[in-house]
């Protein structure tokens, strides 16, 4: 039994549930290909950890995790059939990264796109240069957008 005060246990006990609600709704947002990558990620952290000598601190130093971050990738490579989101190629998915000028607007908290998309990060530098030369009393800044296309194949339904 619990010397604590029925209403604080309850508030704890109400707030695991909040926690727990929000990471299923966190969860049930990704894409399979989202899910599955966490999944592998989460396995090899787990393996990781348990090979991690008892009472040795955790990096923190982000050169470390970087070593950590890339020998974790690798044994995930390592082994393809136990992490088959890490090793989905190209075939599956595909990434684009567009860029674009903000110009700030007069309310000062907004920024809107004031020029076309385009993937060449040398050129959106040109035109930013070009946009800050036509309105030097304006801010500008440098945008970038990342989309991942999955393609997954789907089983024609028959119809009739």
């Amino acid at each position: 039994m619990s010397d604590l005060p029925e209403a604080l246990v309850t508030y704890l006990v109400n707030r695991d549930i909040a926690r727990a609600d929000a990471v299923y709704a966190f969860l049930d947002d990704l894409t399979d290909r989202e899910r599955g990558l966490i999944r592998d990620a989460a396995v090899m952290g787990y393996v990781r950890g348990t090979m991690h000598p008892d009472g040795e601190p955790h990096p923190k130093d982000s050169k470390v995790m970087a070593a950590v971050l890339a020998e974790v990738i690798d044994a995930c490579h390592a082994m393809p059939d136990l992490y088959p989101r890490v090793n989905a190629g190209p075939d599956t998915y595909q990434r684009t990264v567009e860029y674009f000028v903000q110009c700030q607007q007069p309310d000062e908290d907004t920024w809107e796109q004031c020029t076309s998309t385009m993937t060449d990060p040398a050129k959106v530098v040109q035109e930013l240069t070009a946009q800050q030369k036509a309105r030097p009393d304006f801010q500008f800044r440098i945008a970038r957008r990342s989309t991942t296309a999955i393609t997954e194949t789907v089983i024609p339904v028959k119809e009739g």
